[in-house]
Protein backbone atom coordinates (compact mmCIF):
# COMPACT_ATOMS: atom_id res chain seq x y z
CA UNK A 1 0.00 0.00 0.00
CA UNK A 2 2.77 2.52 0.83
CA UNK A 3 4.51 1.61 -2.32
CA UNK A 4 1.30 2.08 -4.42
CA UNK A 5 0.89 5.35 -2.52
CA UNK A 6 4.49 6.66 -3.86
CA UNK A 7 3.91 5.97 -6.95
CA UNK A 8 0.63 7.75 -7.13
CA UNK A 9 2.70 10.55 -5.62
CA UNK A 10 5.37 10.30 -7.97
CA UNK A 11 3.16 10.24 -10.78
CA UNK A 12 1.47 13.58 -9.75
CA UNK A 13 4.06 15.70 -9.27
CA UNK A 14 5.48 14.72 -12.95
CA UNK A 15 2.32 15.12 -14.48
CA UNK A 16 2.55 18.91 -12.11
CA UNK A 17 6.00 19.66 -13.30
CA UNK A 18 5.21 18.76 -17.31
CA UNK A 19 2.69 21.06 -17.22
CA UNK A 20 4.33 23.72 -15.25
CA UNK A 21 7.24 23.24 -17.98
CA UNK A 22 4.80 23.50 -20.76
CA UNK A 23 3.24 26.71 -19.76
CA UNK A 24 6.26 28.20 -18.32
CA UNK A 25 6.48 30.61 -21.45
CA UNK A 26 3.92 32.23 -19.43
CA UNK A 27 6.01 33.38 -17.26
CA UNK A 28 8.09 35.54 -19.23
CA UNK A 29 7.93 39.53 -19.32
CA UNK A 30 7.44 39.40 -23.56
CA UNK A 31 4.31 36.84 -22.83
CA UNK A 32 2.90 38.65 -19.88
CA UNK A 33 3.37 42.46 -21.97
CA UNK A 34 1.64 40.97 -24.74
CA UNK A 35 -1.59 39.75 -23.09
CA UNK A 36 -1.92 42.58 -20.30
CA UNK A 37 -4.31 44.20 -23.53
CA UNK A 38 -4.71 42.23 -25.78
CA UNK A 39 -5.99 38.44 -26.06
CA UNK A 40 -5.08 35.60 -26.72
CA UNK A 41 -6.48 33.39 -30.14
CA UNK A 42 -3.92 30.39 -29.93
CA UNK A 43 -0.68 28.41 -29.19
CA UNK A 44 0.92 26.16 -30.80
CA UNK A 45 4.88 24.43 -30.86
CA UNK A 46 6.72 24.12 -33.69
CA UNK A 47 10.80 23.77 -34.14
CA UNK A 48 10.47 26.50 -36.39
CA UNK A 49 14.56 26.91 -37.03
CA UNK A 50 15.55 23.09 -37.15
CA UNK A 51 17.65 23.11 -33.74
CA UNK A 52 15.93 20.21 -32.17
CA UNK A 53 14.22 22.92 -29.74
CA UNK A 54 11.12 23.88 -30.72
CA UNK A 55 9.50 27.51 -30.47
CA UNK A 56 6.46 28.79 -29.11
CA UNK A 57 4.01 30.56 -30.84
CA UNK A 58 1.29 32.74 -29.64
CA UNK A 59 -1.33 34.13 -31.75
CA UNK A 60 -3.32 37.16 -30.27
CA UNK A 61 -5.54 40.39 -31.02
CA UNK A 62 -6.86 43.39 -29.76
CA UNK A 63 -10.32 42.82 -27.97
CA UNK A 64 -13.59 44.73 -28.61
CA UNK A 65 -15.47 44.00 -31.67
CA UNK A 66 -14.00 47.19 -34.55
CA UNK A 67 -13.75 47.10 -38.22
CA UNK A 68 -10.36 45.80 -39.09
CA UNK A 69 -9.32 44.31 -35.79
CA UNK A 70 -5.63 43.85 -35.65
CA UNK A 71 -3.86 41.29 -33.57
CA UNK A 72 0.00 39.68 -34.12
CA UNK A 73 2.28 36.57 -33.52
CA UNK A 74 4.80 36.42 -31.18
CA UNK A 75 7.45 33.09 -31.53
CA UNK A 76 8.91 32.92 -28.13
CA UNK A 77 12.62 30.06 -27.82
CA UNK A 78 13.75 28.77 -25.10
CA UNK A 79 17.11 30.76 -23.55
CA UNK A 80 19.06 30.40 -20.15
CA UNK A 81 16.15 29.08 -18.31
CA UNK A 82 13.33 31.94 -19.83
CA UNK A 83 11.87 32.89 -22.91
CA UNK A 84 13.35 35.65 -25.60
CA UNK A 85 11.27 36.81 -28.57
CA UNK A 86 12.50 34.76 -31.93
CA UNK A 87 9.87 37.02 -34.56
CA UNK A 88 6.91 39.15 -33.55
CA UNK A 89 4.64 41.10 -35.92
CA UNK A 90 1.57 42.71 -35.95
CA UNK A 91 -1.04 42.44 -38.91
CA UNK A 92 -2.45 45.52 -40.26
CA UNK A 93 -6.31 45.06 -40.20
CA UNK A 94 -6.65 41.21 -39.81
CA UNK A 95 -5.40 39.54 -37.13
CA UNK A 96 -4.81 35.53 -36.62
CA UNK A 97 -7.40 33.34 -35.23
CA UNK A 98 -5.28 29.65 -35.91
CA UNK A 99 -1.62 28.83 -37.14
CA UNK A 100 0.01 25.84 -37.76
CA UNK A 101 3.68 25.11 -37.85
CA UNK A 102 4.88 23.14 -40.73
CA UNK A 103 8.57 22.95 -40.37
CA UNK A 104 9.55 26.82 -41.22
CA UNK A 105 6.56 27.53 -42.70
CA UNK A 106 3.06 29.05 -40.73
CA UNK A 107 -0.10 28.47 -42.40
CA UNK A 108 -2.16 31.14 -40.65
CA UNK A 109 -5.80 31.45 -40.50
CA UNK A 110 -6.44 35.20 -40.89
CA UNK A 111 -9.81 37.37 -39.99
CA UNK A 112 -10.35 40.65 -41.10
CA UNK A 113 -14.17 41.99 -39.15
CA UNK A 114 -16.23 43.58 -41.66
CA UNK A 115 -19.26 45.77 -40.49
CA UNK A 116 -21.45 42.79 -42.33
CA UNK A 117 -19.40 39.06 -42.51
CA UNK A 118 -16.03 38.43 -41.03
CA UNK A 119 -13.41 37.57 -43.97
CA UNK A 120 -11.23 34.56 -43.82
CA UNK A 121 -7.56 34.94 -45.19
CA UNK A 122 -4.94 31.91 -45.78
CA UNK A 123 -1.76 32.93 -45.51
CA UNK A 124 1.50 30.85 -45.71
CA UNK A 125 5.11 32.70 -44.28
CA UNK A 126 8.07 30.58 -45.01
CA UNK A 127 11.11 31.64 -42.18
CA UNK A 128 14.08 32.53 -44.29
CA UNK A 129 11.75 34.17 -47.30
CA UNK A 130 8.91 35.78 -45.60
CA UNK A 131 10.10 36.33 -42.29
CA UNK A 132 13.80 36.08 -40.42
CA UNK A 133 14.33 35.26 -36.71
CA UNK A 134 15.33 38.08 -34.68
CA UNK A 135 19.75 37.07 -34.84
CA UNK A 136 19.56 36.45 -38.93
CA UNK A 137 21.17 38.39 -41.45
CA UNK A 138 17.76 38.96 -42.92
CA UNK A 139 16.07 40.26 -39.71
CA UNK A 140 14.85 44.35 -40.59
CA UNK A 141 16.38 44.41 -37.37
CA UNK A 142 20.24 43.61 -38.42
CA UNK A 143 22.44 46.22 -38.51
CA UNK A 144 20.45 48.64 -36.24
CA UNK A 145 23.02 51.27 -34.35
CA UNK A 146 21.81 52.25 -30.88
CA UNK A 147 23.16 55.64 -29.33
CA UNK A 148 22.46 57.36 -26.10
CA UNK A 149 22.89 60.91 -25.09
CA UNK A 150 24.80 60.11 -22.20
CA UNK A 151 25.90 56.10 -20.50
CA UNK A 152 26.83 55.64 -17.31
CA UNK A 153 30.45 54.84 -16.64
CA UNK A 154 30.17 51.01 -15.67
CA UNK A 155 31.60 47.97 -17.71
CA UNK A 156 28.30 46.05 -17.89
CA UNK A 157 26.24 49.09 -19.10
CA UNK A 158 26.11 49.85 -22.54
CA UNK A 159 23.05 51.28 -25.47
CA UNK A 160 23.18 48.17 -27.19
CA UNK A 161 22.05 46.24 -23.83
CA UNK A 162 18.54 47.58 -24.91
CA UNK A 163 18.20 45.19 -27.84
CA UNK A 164 20.11 42.21 -26.96
CA UNK A 165 17.14 40.08 -25.32
CA UNK A 166 19.21 39.69 -22.24
CA UNK A 167 16.44 41.18 -19.23
CA UNK A 168 18.84 41.14 -17.34
CA UNK A 169 21.66 43.85 -18.61
CA UNK A 170 20.20 47.13 -19.31
CA UNK A 171 21.33 50.46 -20.52
CA UNK A 172 21.60 53.57 -17.87
CA UNK A 173 21.90 57.29 -18.66
CA UNK A 174 25.45 59.16 -17.35
CA UNK A 175 24.45 62.84 -17.12
CA UNK A 176 24.23 64.67 -14.06
CA UNK A 177 20.69 64.46 -12.68
CA UNK A 178 17.91 62.04 -12.60
CA UNK A 179 18.09 61.24 -15.95
CA UNK A 180 15.19 63.63 -17.10
CA UNK A 181 16.22 64.41 -20.98
CA UNK A 182 18.55 61.76 -21.54
CA UNK A 183 17.36 59.56 -24.47
CA UNK A 184 18.19 56.44 -26.23
CA UNK A 185 18.24 56.38 -30.36
CA UNK A 186 17.83 53.04 -33.05
CA UNK A 187 19.14 54.07 -36.27
CA UNK A 188 17.86 51.18 -38.50
CA UNK A 189 19.97 50.21 -41.51
CA UNK A 190 16.90 50.37 -43.60
CA UNK A 191 13.14 51.40 -44.00
CA UNK A 192 11.23 49.18 -41.45
CA UNK A 193 7.39 48.86 -40.65
CA UNK A 194 6.93 49.24 -36.87
CA UNK A 195 3.86 47.70 -35.27
CA UNK A 196 4.39 48.08 -31.19
CA UNK A 197 7.29 49.08 -29.52
CA UNK A 198 7.74 47.13 -25.65
CA UNK A 199 10.05 49.09 -22.92
CA UNK A 200 11.15 46.97 -19.70
CA UNK A 201 12.17 50.10 -17.80
CA UNK A 202 14.77 50.35 -14.65
CA UNK A 203 17.51 47.55 -13.94
CA UNK A 204 15.86 44.37 -13.39
CA UNK A 205 18.33 42.30 -12.14
CA UNK A 206 16.74 41.59 -9.44
CA UNK A 207 14.24 43.41 -6.31
CA UNK A 208 17.37 45.21 -4.93
CA UNK A 209 18.35 46.54 -8.50
CA UNK A 210 15.07 47.67 -9.15
CA UNK A 211 14.54 49.46 -6.01
CA UNK A 212 17.63 51.03 -5.85
CA UNK A 213 18.17 52.49 -9.00
CA UNK A 214 16.05 55.17 -10.58
CA UNK A 215 13.01 53.63 -13.52
CA UNK A 216 11.49 55.67 -16.03
CA UNK A 217 7.99 57.59 -15.07
CA UNK A 218 7.26 58.70 -18.51
CA UNK A 219 8.60 58.76 -21.93
CA UNK A 220 8.36 60.20 -25.64
CA UNK A 221 9.21 58.03 -28.60
CA UNK A 222 9.79 60.38 -31.61
CA UNK A 223 9.54 58.34 -34.95
CA UNK A 224 11.03 59.21 -38.07
CA UNK A 225 9.87 58.45 -41.35
CA UNK A 226 11.41 58.46 -44.70
CA UNK A 227 8.97 61.50 -45.48
CA UNK A 228 9.75 62.93 -42.09
CA UNK A 229 13.46 63.02 -43.19
CA UNK A 230 13.43 63.84 -47.00
CA UNK A 231 11.81 66.54 -48.56
CA UNK A 232 11.08 65.08 -52.27
CA UNK A 233 9.97 68.56 -53.59
CA UNK A 234 13.60 70.45 -52.64
CA UNK A 235 15.65 67.30 -52.72
CA UNK A 236 16.88 67.99 -49.06
CA UNK A 237 17.60 65.66 -46.39
CA UNK A 238 16.54 67.42 -43.08
CA UNK A 239 19.14 65.75 -40.82
CA UNK A 240 21.84 65.63 -43.40
CA UNK A 241 21.61 68.81 -45.38
CA UNK A 242 20.00 71.01 -42.13
CA UNK A 243 20.80 69.32 -39.27
CA UNK A 244 17.46 69.00 -37.80
CA UNK A 245 18.21 65.34 -36.31
CA UNK A 246 15.23 63.33 -35.77
CA UNK A 247 11.77 64.70 -36.94
CA UNK A 248 8.84 62.95 -36.24
CA UNK A 249 5.32 62.25 -34.85
CA UNK A 250 5.83 62.01 -31.30
CA UNK A 251 4.31 59.21 -28.98
CA UNK A 252 3.96 59.36 -24.85
CA UNK A 253 4.86 56.31 -23.30
CA UNK A 254 3.53 55.51 -19.48
CA UNK A 255 5.24 53.41 -16.63
CA UNK A 256 3.92 51.87 -13.40
CA UNK A 257 5.88 51.68 -10.40
CA UNK A 258 6.52 48.39 -11.22
CA UNK A 259 9.15 45.96 -13.17
CA UNK A 260 6.82 44.78 -16.50
CA UNK A 261 7.52 45.64 -19.61
CA UNK A 262 4.29 47.05 -21.30
CA UNK A 263 3.59 47.18 -25.08
CA UNK A 264 1.95 50.67 -26.88
CA UNK A 265 0.91 50.95 -30.52
CA UNK A 266 3.06 52.32 -33.39
CA UNK A 267 1.87 51.50 -36.58
CA UNK A 268 4.38 53.32 -38.54
CA UNK A 269 5.37 52.90 -42.07
CA UNK A 270 9.38 53.38 -43.76
CA UNK A 271 10.62 54.15 -40.16
CA UNK A 272 14.28 55.25 -40.57
CA UNK A 273 14.95 56.19 -36.51
CA UNK A 274 13.30 56.25 -33.50
CA UNK A 275 14.25 58.12 -30.36
CA UNK A 276 12.56 57.33 -26.42
CA UNK A 277 13.53 60.40 -24.30
CA UNK A 278 12.78 60.19 -20.69
CA UNK A 279 10.43 62.42 -19.30
CA UNK A 280 9.95 62.13 -15.97
CA UNK A 281 11.11 58.98 -13.70
CA UNK A 282 10.57 57.55 -10.56
CA UNK A 283 13.23 57.84 -7.69
CA UNK A 284 15.73 55.23 -6.54
CA UNK A 285 15.85 54.36 -3.19
CA UNK A 286 19.82 54.21 -3.38
CA UNK A 287 21.58 55.54 -6.71
CA UNK A 288 20.07 58.27 -8.85
CA UNK A 289 20.80 56.72 -12.69
CA UNK A 290 17.43 56.10 -15.00
CA UNK A 291 17.96 52.72 -16.75
CA UNK A 292 16.36 50.60 -19.30
CA UNK A 293 16.32 46.73 -19.40
CA UNK A 294 15.25 45.90 -22.58
CA UNK A 295 12.91 47.55 -25.84
CA UNK A 296 11.04 45.35 -28.09
CA UNK A 297 9.41 45.99 -31.63
CA UNK A 298 7.00 44.21 -33.63
CA UNK A 299 6.97 44.80 -37.13
CA UNK A 300 4.20 45.70 -38.86
CA UNK A 301 2.94 43.37 -41.70
CA UNK A 302 1.47 45.58 -43.72
CA UNK A 303 -2.65 44.95 -46.13
CA UNK A 304 -0.59 45.29 -49.12
CA UNK A 305 1.18 42.23 -47.82
CA UNK A 306 -1.75 40.47 -46.06
CA UNK A 307 -3.84 41.08 -49.19
CA UNK A 308 -1.68 41.58 -52.19
CA UNK A 309 -2.47 44.95 -53.45
CA UNK A 310 -2.84 48.36 -51.67
CA UNK A 311 -6.08 49.20 -50.03
CA UNK A 312 -8.20 51.58 -51.66
CA UNK A 313 -9.30 54.86 -50.55
CA UNK A 314 -12.70 54.73 -50.32
CA UNK A 315 -11.67 51.46 -47.73
CA UNK A 316 -10.12 53.60 -45.73
CA UNK A 317 -12.32 56.24 -45.58
CA UNK A 318 -15.06 53.94 -44.63
CA UNK A 319 -12.59 51.84 -41.72
CA UNK A 320 -12.74 55.36 -40.04
CA UNK A 321 -16.00 55.81 -40.09
CA UNK A 322 -16.76 52.33 -38.57
CA UNK A 323 -14.37 52.11 -36.52
CA UNK A 324 -15.60 51.43 -32.34
CA UNK A 325 -13.59 52.09 -29.59
CA UNK A 326 -12.00 48.78 -28.38
CA UNK A 327 -12.70 47.49 -24.81
CA UNK A 328 -9.79 47.57 -22.18
CA UNK A 329 -8.12 44.22 -21.65
CA UNK A 330 -8.26 43.07 -17.53
CA UNK A 331 -5.27 43.49 -15.84
CA UNK A 332 -2.72 40.50 -15.16
CA UNK A 333 -2.87 38.53 -12.19
CA UNK A 334 -0.31 39.40 -9.71
CA UNK A 335 2.44 35.91 -9.17
CA UNK A 336 5.41 37.02 -8.45
CA UNK A 337 7.72 39.77 -6.86
CA UNK A 338 7.51 41.97 -10.41
CA UNK A 339 3.69 42.02 -9.30
CA UNK A 340 4.51 42.89 -5.60
CA UNK A 341 2.26 45.76 -4.37
CA UNK A 342 5.03 47.00 -2.14
CA UNK A 343 6.04 48.68 -6.06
Amino acid sequence: MGKALVKIVLLFLLAGSTAYAQDSYKRSQYFRAITFKHIVTGVTEGDIDGDGSPETVICYREPGDAVNLPGGVMILSAAGGDFVVAWHAVFENAYPKKLTVNGSSLSIELVQTTMHEDKLINKTMVKGKDFFFRDEEGSPFAGVKISASSTLKKDSIRPENVFDRDLKTAWAEGADGTGVDESITFEFKKPVNLGLIGVLHGNYEGRRAWQDNNRVHRAAVTVETSADRYDTASDVDLDTDLGLGIYGDQIELNFSNKPLMRYTKLYKKNVLSLELKITSVLLGEKNDDAYIAEIDFAELITSAEIFGGAKKAHDKAQDKKNAVKAEKAPDQKEDDWTEDDGF
